[in-house]
């Protein structure tokens, strides 16, 4: 296991998605809502705008483990969870980061790794709150 990847250890990445962005996104992963894509009903919901596809911004953030921990060990995904309090809006800097809550060695398996996410805007709302587990494994 790398040294680094231990309780405490961080990471993130900031985004502006705009509106197209966030259309193209929801489409994509095939999430057909109208919210997500249609500007001009999503006008008349309470939102009052496009706002981002659970499906599309989760897709996005857990990929952030594997592109960043995998360049430090071999690595798989075993679990993953979200919750959305508040909408992901167009055209507003958001950051999502991961933290390693917690590791457990598996002998002759690898080190299970219990991270927590959050995704949160320049005003340090909460828009998304994520956990996961990974394994990390023996060098192969």
């Amino acid at each position: 296991m790398d040294e680094k990847i231990k309780s405490g250890y961080s990471f993130e990445e900031k985004r502006i998605f705009s509106e197209s962005d966030l259309q193209k996104l929801a489409l994509a992963c095939g999430d057909m809502n109208f919210i997500h894509h249609d500007i001009n009903k999503a006008k008349d919901s309470r939102f009052g705008e496009i706002i981002a596809s659970g499906s599309a911004i989760s897709a996005h953030f857990s990929a952030m483990i594997p592109t960043h921990i995998s360049k430090m060990s071999p690595m798989l995904g075993l679990e993953m969870s979200f919750k959305f309090p508040a909408p992901i809006r167009a055209n507003t800097e958001i950051t999502m980061k991961w933290q390693v809550s917690e590791t457990q060695e598996k002998p002759d398996a690898g080190t299970i790794v219990r991270l927590t996410g959050k995704i949160f805007d320049e005003e340090n709302t909460v828009l998304v709150i994520g956990t996961a587990a990974i394994m990390l494994l023996p060098n192969l």
